[in-house]
């Protein structure tokens, strides 16, 4: 068959074995039996006419999430939208994987976390990393380090004000730049080390 284009035969493979789920979901959003096939046979059209249809990793998704975004559409064109239609488009769930943008941002986050818990000074540094890490309490941790309860507080409300400055600056200091950052212009300013 010399008239298929490889593009048809990627389709026949990778789309048209979904057509019954496919129809399925568009009656759902659609509620009438020929709107959904409209709907997915406008998705059809549109992915023969894609250029970069190779590289699409996962067909069937793609061509779910086109149908939705055409219902989408097709509602907001709408002047009178059944009820139905709305919650049968709202009740659809996002993938709840994180994308490539939230991983790396996450990663990157991380990273300053992990630099500025290093940054902190020792006793805080102990003290966060048994707490918020360990998940040991309190008591548990002056008991471990040999100190009062009331300067593992001091230490944890420490470490936790300066990790909070060094996210907000987004920017990694020493502790002496933190405590300077910490005190405001119009304050004399005072070292946070009696803490």
């Amino acid at each position: 068959m010399s008239w298929l284009r490889p593009i048809d035969a990627w389709f026949a493979e990778a789309i048209l074995p979904h057509e019954p789920v496919l129809l399925q979901q568009a009656r759902r959003w659609t509620g009438v039996d020929e709107d959904a096939r409209d709907l997915v046979h406008e998705v059809y059209t549109q992915i023969l006419q894609l250029d970069a249809w190779e590289q699409i990793a996962n067909p069937a998704a793609y061509a779910a999430r086109m149908m939705r975004n055409n219902a989408l559409q097709r509602l907001r064109r709408a002047r009178i939208v059944p009820f139905r239609q709305l919650t049968a488009l709202e009740n659809e769930r996002a993938d709840p994987a994180p994308g490539s943008f939230q991983i790396c941002a996450g990663r990157e986050e991380l990273a300053r976390l992990r630099a500025a818990i290093d940054r902190l000074p020792p006793a805080c540094r102990r003290v966060i990393l048994l707490r918020k890490f360990e998940d040991c309490p309190p008591r548990m941790i002056a008991e471990r380090l040999g100190i009062s309860l009331s300067t593992v507080e001091k230490h944890l409300a420490r470490g936790l004000m300066l990790l909070a400055q060094a996210r907000d600056i987004d920017a990694i200091a020493t502790p002496a730049e933190m405590d300077e950052a910490a005190t405001p212009e119009s304050a004399p300013r005072q070292s946070l080390s009696h803490i």
